[in-house]
């Protein structure tokens, strides 16, 4: 496989494949929906209509596009890298775009202001939503797949796994406060809760391609390393855009935890009068932002992440594979930390 057999072009037309089959499996199930009891079917098939026009609005947002794009290439590169065929993981693809979008959903009704209520129909339907798009869809398409008892298998359980791991980091990310956090504590969260979902989509990928296990550890370890650094930037864009939902939900995020560890304890206990007061006060979340966003803060704080973006690149060093694939793999890693401060790559 030649560097450009799959390409920006390539890459943009299995994107638009995955986002269709997507669509057409939550119109099944919204269909399937219709066959249950009236009340269950207004709201949960009202729900599956929304969720349908949100996610996609989402995916195709100019902001978003990256990250949708990353979710999607990643086990189909994966398992071009194994096999020199990027094709046959397209319903790993599938699968890990319909991870997300359940998560986003359970996210909305967990921690975040304007969320509606847990008792109400509205959250009711969103949870029910959720637990179809992320459980049962996967389940269904799994079962589908034309590979091995054993295969399939190993794909439930590493869907098994992220969700377990994802709970665990989203409920760190829930309890944990700035002042007890550390970084080391902030990224065992951040494994959890984005690089559980990655690691899934890599090592189902190679699971697919027949990859033998100590590879497979190995690609679960590279996309867990890669789910980290998308959460980081993700921490970078929602200061960057002014929306400050993390500040809003108080949440101890790995930019804040470095920043109270660079300052003396003067400082630092300003600094997090200011952060328990950006929970109710846009004036204090725009201080606090400036704060983070100081040049250098940043300087120091892309220091603090070379270690994990070394970890990715070395991980695919050590895995190699079709050479084309590989290097494409290494470009997801390099547009991830092109969105980090202090760390303005030009991203081939």
């Amino acid at each position: 496989m030649d560097e450009g057999a799959f390409g920006r072009a390539a890459q943009e037309r299995a994107i638009a494949e995955v986002e269709a089959e997507m669509a057409r499996l939550c119109e099944l199930l919204a269909e399937g929906l219709a066959m249950g009891v009236d009340e269950g079917r207004e709201m949960v098939g009202g729900a599956m209509s929304e969720f349908l026009v949100e996610f996609f609005d989402l995916a195709r947002a100019e902001g978003s596009r990256p990250g949708v794009k990353a979710m999607i290439t990643l086990p189909l590169l994966v398992h071009g890298a194994e096999t020199g065929e990027p094709g046959p993981a397209m319903p790993v693809a599938v699968l890990h775009l319909l991870w997300w979008a359940s998560a986003r959903y359970l996210h909305d009704l967990t921690g975040v202001a304007g969320a509606p209520s847990p008792g109400g129909a509205a959250a009711g339907g969103r949870v029910l939503t959720a637990l179809a798009v992320g459980g049962q869809l996967p389940g269904r398409l799994i079962a589908g797949l034309p590979a091995c008892a054993a295969v399939r298998a190993a794909l439930a359980d590493e869907l098994s796994r992220s969700w377990v791991d994802a709970v665990d980091g989203r409920l760190r990310d829930l309890t944990e406060r700035a002042p007890n956090a550390t970084p080391e504590s902030v990224l065992r969260g951040y494994e959890g809760r984005a690089g559980a979902p990655y690691a899934m989509a890599a090592a189902s990928a190679a699971r697919l391609a027949g990859a033998v296990d100590h590879r497979v550890a190995g690609w679960r370890a590279y996309g867990r390393a890669l789910g980290v650094l998308r959460r980081l930037a993700d921490d970078q864009r929602d200061l960057a855009s002014g929306r400050y939902e993390d500040l809003a939900a108080g949440t101890a995020t790995f930019l804040l935890v470095h920043l109270l560890a660079e300052l003396p304890p003067a400082r630092r206990r300003e600094a997090l009068a200011l952060h328990a007061a950006a929970r109710h006060s846009a004036s204090a979340r725009a201080e606090m932002a400036s704060w983070m966003l100081d040049e250098e803060v940043a300087e120091s704080y892309a220091a603090s992440l070379a270690p994990l973006i070394d970890r990715a690149h070395g991980l695919l060093d050590m895995l190699g594979g079709d050479p084309g694939c590989v290097r494409e793999l290494h470009r997801v890693v390099d547009g991830t930390v092109g969105h980090l401060p202090g760390l303005p790559l030009a991203v081939a």
